[in-house]
């Protein structure tokens, strides 16, 4: 089965795009693909990450929010502004 062709257009007036053109210029033409290729599955496992780092943040806010709570027998003003700043990004 033949492999599948993508193809991309660059405006070198944009600056990434101008950047992106510098960088797979100076790949050699066999290398290009397996770059591309690469450059995209880091993209996706970097945005997972992100992700999974976010959730782990917001329980541990939620957690310490929890815990301050219990101390000052009631919220934590601050505790709860951070997490909401976590939820909104």
């Amino acid at each position: 089965m033949p492999g599948k062709v993508i193809s991309i257009r660059l405006n070198t007036d944009k600056l990434t795009d101008k950047k992106a053109d510098d960088i797979l210029s100076n790949l050699p033409s066999r290398r290009k693909s397996e770059y591309i290729r690469n450059a995209i599955i880091a993209y996706n496992d970097q945005e997972n990450m992100l992700e999974l780092m976010k959730r782990a943040l917001l329980e541990a806010m939620n957690e310490w929010d929890a815990k301050q709570a219990e101390k000052k027998n009631g919220n934590s003003e601050f505790g709860n502004d951070c997490v909401d700043f976590l939820k909104s990004l």
